[in-house]
């Protein structure tokens, strides 16, 4: 059995999406071997990677994405637009909890969410 271990985004500026990645959502850095690559550790040996686009490699937002949990999607939206994060979609209520879009620098949507307590 295979085990999970990087998603990795292509992205059209590294230093730009590592900003992003480090700032917007908090990830704590693991290598940054900029202008090369650069990853986050996730926790339990997972890692977002951040690879520089190249003639094999672009940027196709779209084709990935993300997910986050964060402790209130709300105050993550209102914090986002203030720091200029382009936001896809509103929070809004599905089954499982409070949910939004918002963009990472290339475009690539991230969703953040917020979900209900089990009870």
């Amino acid at each position: 059995m295979a085990t999970f271990a990087l998603a990795m985004i292509v992205c059209a500026d590294l230093e730009r999406s590592k900003q992003f990645y480090r700032t917007i959502l908090e990830l704590k850095l693991g290598t940054d071997a900029a202008p090369h690559w650069v990853d986050f550790d996730l926790g339990d040996g997972r890692m977002l990677g951040l690879h520089p686009a190249s003639e094999s490699l672009t940027v196709k937002p779209g084709s990935l994405q993300l997910g986050f949990y964060v402790d209130d999607v709300d105050k993550f939206v209102t914090d986002a637009r203030t720091a200029r994060v382009t936001i896809l979609q509103e929070p809004h209520d599905e089954s499982f909890g409070r949910i939004a879009v918002i963009a990472d620098p290339d475009g690539y949507p991230v969703q953040v969410a917020t979900p209900k307590p089990w009870r």
